[in-house]
């Protein structure tokens, strides 16, 4: 359990810290495609949803779902559940 608060603290240190040029770096890095107002929508979704996300409250994605492209939503809900089996 412990381990659990710190792994959310330093998530959460490095999600203050996130830029939306480290989400393009990121994105890029997985070819992920987007347009600039994904981008921006995805962003503020990380920023708002973490503790959800990192909680594996994976309903959160439907709030996603109707705002951007049907491909670039399955690439995220992909990656998500890649490494919340990996990580969480």
């Amino acid at each position: 359990m412990r381990g659990d608060t710190i792994y959310k603290s330093l998530v959460k240190s490095y999600i203050n810290k996130l830029s939306i040029d480290d989400l393009k770096t990121f994105a890029n890095k997985n070819n992920i495609e987007y347009t600039s107002d994904e981008l921006i929508l995805i962003f503020n979704f990380i920023k708002y949803n973490y503790n959800d996300l990192l909680d594996g409250n994976i309903k959160v994605f439907n709030d996603l779902k109707n705002n951007i492209n049907p491909v670039l939503y399955k690439k995220l809900l992909d990656l998500y559940i890649e490494y919340k089996n990996k990580y969480l």
